[in-house]
């Protein structure tokens, strides 16, 4: 994950929110990010479906990221 979302997380209470995650890469995808961000929020929901766009998808991520939307309910 990158720094500025551990800041963003370390200043903010997130405590009955849902976090979804998304993430866009080379090849890495989510590596330990949502497990960094359970231990960071304990008391919010996490999406444990999360979204991972890297360079061998991105030609289909609209589709993707539509698909992946409605499958978790938004």
């Amino acid at each position: 994950m990158p720094r500025i979302i551990y800041s963003f997380l370390n200043d903010y209470d997130l405590s009955g929110k849902t976090i979804v995650p998304f993430v866009t890469s080379g090849a890495s995808g989510f590596s330990d990010s949502i497990n960094a961000i359970k231990k960071m929020e304990k008391e919010a929901n996490i999406i444990e479906n999360g979204l991972s766009i890297i360079r061998t998808n991105i030609e289909n991520a609209k589709e993707l990221t539509i698909k992946w939307l409605k499958e978790i309910g938004y």
